[in-house]
């Protein structure tokens, strides 16, 4: 890991570290305040809703009393009572209908939930719920008979909306008759009021439930309200408030740590800019080195940087020899091969040259009257291997002093459509081919199939002559044994930034005994080949940096396969500049 890296990692870590730690305990600290805060808040919602039930309490006693006492419908009631000797059911309708009409105008008026007259059997007189109007409820009747006093809990039912009541009453009994008032009021409405003054939710606790407990989303107490002998009310807070907090804390601690973190990482830069600078400037001479000329390194920033220079210093002078001996041997073994090659090749036409000439003078010496006819003939055979050796020293001339690559972004795939287009059968032709049946030649086909790629740095003309020669190295194959020869290019990419093309024919394919030498020049198994087409066609895709290579298809026919790079040739292996020694290869002449 570079020297700058460590000291960025090292920096980072301290201060992720330390914002870390500091954060964690700031949260910590936060959340126990807030979590005090919200028992505060319950501790003062319980002081309050004691205070408040004790007040309802105390205002409910006193107000049943005086309307069992003083009031005139209470009086008029147990009349009608007496009259009937305690029967509710011989009441005079009249009057029932009017006590039906001054309940619920009493609760009203005494802001009562719940008020009903009952009759001392437990029928209901009447309530400010004409539906309860009639019913019997033994539980009343008990409750009249009772003597009055501090209201009592009464538990949750249906008809008071499933929470607790405070019930209190009060009675008249005159000469064995007794009716009675009974009145109740919810404290449920008592406990939102205190709990929205104090943001805590309260509610009655439900008899035989287990108590609630807290858990993430809220805090949650059980008050016991002493004054009011089984009412219990819980107390709930939601933790959203802290949630939230926790969450702009969090922001802030993370905003705050990535501040310190720039900070970290700038004086890191700084300082691993003054340390590692004498060690980039030698890398980079380094780099410079290894993509242009051999030259020295210059070592600064201390004893070991500059023992580092004088041993890369060292290495390089021994590569530099060692290529330039290479070189050398190269292009020696390259001459040998050129001129054994040469000499093969013009050692086949010299046999006729030599054989027409030598009976021409035979003819010449014995004055036979055949020279003549003869001479025309042996003239012609000199001329025609005269210009095939010509026609050979020409092809090695062009095969030796093939170009360097002039490397730009080439669009392989628009290059491929170029030579296809070109190779592919004119359409006219393949309509009078149709018309003619099954007895004419097939028109030549090539096709293309492409994966979508990036350009390529290559060199598009000679890219174009590689395509061409094996586009019309199959079609010639397969064109001698079929009647449809078809040609297919296929191109797309490949790992690692490469590319490949893939071109593929139906023909009888390379036979065994060309397959070794297939790339050599003048290795040619055709009638009128020159043997440099495919020696040509390996030497641009070498120079290119890429590989090439053959293989038999499956069903027949050849497959040659080129892979590229994408960013062209590695740099030592560009073509040498006027100090630079190329590695391999044989010297253009």
């Amino acid at each position: 890991m570079p020297l700058a890296a460590r000291l960025l990692l090292a920096f980072g870590l301290v201060a992720i570290i330390a914002t870390a730690f500091v954060g964690l305990t700031l949260r910590e600290a936060s959340r126990e305040i807030i979590e005090s805060g919200f028992a505060d808040r319950i501790a003062a919602a319980h002081a309050g809703v004691r205070q408040q039930l004790v007040w309802e309490a105390e205002a409910l006693r006193d107000l049943l009393p005086p309307l069992c006492q003083h009031d005139t419908f209470v009086d008029k009631a147990h009349v009608e009572l007496e009259r009937t000797k305690g029967d509710p059911d011989a009441m005079d309708p009249g009057s029932r209908i009017a006590l039906r009409r001054q309940v619920p105008s009493q609760a009203k008026a005494l802001r009562l939930d719940e008020l009903a007259l009952v009759a001392s059997n437990g029928t209901v007189l009447a309530a400010e719920d004409a539906s309860r109007i009639g019913a019997r409820a033994p539980r009343l009747a008990e409750l009249i008979k009772a003597p009055g006093g501090a209201p009592r809990l009464r538990a949750a039912t249906a008809k008071a909306g499933g929470e607790p009541s405070l019930e209190v009453h009060c009675a008249l009994s005159r000469h064995g008759v007794t009716i009675g008032l009974v009145g109740a009021r919810r404290i449920g409405p008592v406990l939102a009021r205190v709990g929205d003054a104090y943001h805590v939710r309260l509610t009655a606790a439900t008899e035989g439930q287990p108590a609630p407990r807290s858990s993430e989303a809220e805090v949650v107490r059980v008050l016991d309200i002493a004054e009011i002998p089984g009412l219990d009310v819980v107390a709930s807070v939601s933790r959203e408030p802290l949630r939230q907090a926790l969450a702009r804390l969090d922001r802030a601690i993370a905003l705050t740590g990535a501040t310190v973190l720039a900070i970290a990482l700038g004086i890191a830069v700084v300082l691993a800019r003054s340390l590692s600078r004498p060690i980039a400037a030698l890398a980079r001479e380094t780099r410079e080195v290894m993509s242009g000329a051999p030259r020295r390194v210059e070592g600064r920033g201390g004893r070991e940087i500059a023992d580092l220079a004088a041993a890369f210093n060292a290495t390089i002078d021994e590569l530099a020899a060692m290529r330039k001996r290479l070189a050398a041997t190269e292009r020696i073994a390259a001459r040998r091969e050129v001129a054994r090659q040469i000499a093969h090749e013009i050692k086949n036409p010299l046999a006729p040259i030599r054989a027409a000439v030598e009976t021409l003078r035979r003819l010449r010496q014995r004055e036979d009257p055949a020279f003549d006819d003869y001479f025309e003939e042996a003239t012609s055979t000199v001329l025609n291997e005269v210009h095939r050796i010509a026609n050979i020293v020409t092809e090695f001339t062009r095969f030796a002093r093939l170009p360097a690559p002039n490397l730009e972004p080439v669009d392989l795939v628009a290059v491929a459509r170029g030579v296809v287009t070109l190779h592919a059968a004119p359409a006219g032709e393949a309509m009078v081919t149709e018309t003619r049946g099954t007895g004419g030649a097939a028109p030549p086909r090539v096709e293309l199939v492409a994966d979508p790629i990036p350009r390529v740095s290559a060199d598009r003309d000679q890219m174009i002559q590689v395509l061409t020669n094996l586009v019309q190295n199959g079609l010639d194959a397969a064109g001698a044994i079929r009647r449809d020869p078809r040609v297919s290019v296929t191109i797309g990419p490949l790992p690692n930034d490469r590319v490949r093309i893939v071109v593929r024919d139906n023909g009888p394919g390379v036979a065994e005994d060309m397959v070794p030498r297939l790339f050599e020049p003048y290795a040619t198994s055709k009638e009128k080949g020159t043997g440099l087409g495919l020696a040509i066609a390996q030497r641009i895709v070498f120079e290119h940096g890429g590989e090439i290579s053959y293989r038999k298809a499956q069903k027949g026919g050849a497959v040659f396969e080129i892979w590229l790079p994408v960013g062209g040739p590695p740099l030592l292996e560009k073509p040498p500049g006027e100090t630079t020694v190329r590695p391999r290869g044989p010297e253009a002449p």
